[in-house]
């Protein structure tokens, strides 16, 4: 087991990229290039590579759910994450919240759940610590 593998290591990345989400949504402004849309787009990076550490962290205590349950749980919790993220930016000075953020912030999470369910029986995926 590398120092990346273990649940401590797995739960601060976690942390980290939450700590860097809430210092950002806590800007006033945020430079976003001037292509429409493109922020939707980047949320649902963002909140895609969220999935991808809270199952990291989370996965190994629910071995015993199947697999779609143990999504299902990752993404609800991206959702809500996503609630409180748009909530919070509502208080900042120069933002506002908008429920299309939160949409976009679930699909990102969605998709790369359905993706990495998709593929759940390759076996590289079980040594990124998300089979």
């Amino acid at each position: 087991m590398t120092a990346l593998d273990r649940p401590a290591s797995r739960w601060f990345m976690v942390a980290a990229w939450v700590a860097a989400n809430v210092w950002l949504s806590s800007q006033s402004t945020v430079p976003v290039p001037g292509v429409p849309g493109i922020d939707k787009g980047l949320h649902a990076i963002e909140y895609a590579i969220l999935a991808f550490l809270l199952a990291r962290a989370i996965f190994p205590r629910l071995r015993r759910l199947p697999a779609a349950r143990r999504w299902a749980i990752v993404v609800i919790g991206c959702f809500l994450y996503g609630i409180f993220d748009e909530a919070h930016q509502a208080f900042v000075p120069n933002r506002s919240c908008d429920p299309l953020d939160v949409v976009a912030d679930a699909s990102g999470a969605l998709l790369l759940a359905l993706a990495l369910l998709a593929l759940r029986r390759q076996p590289w995926l079980g040594r990124v610590g998300v089979d």
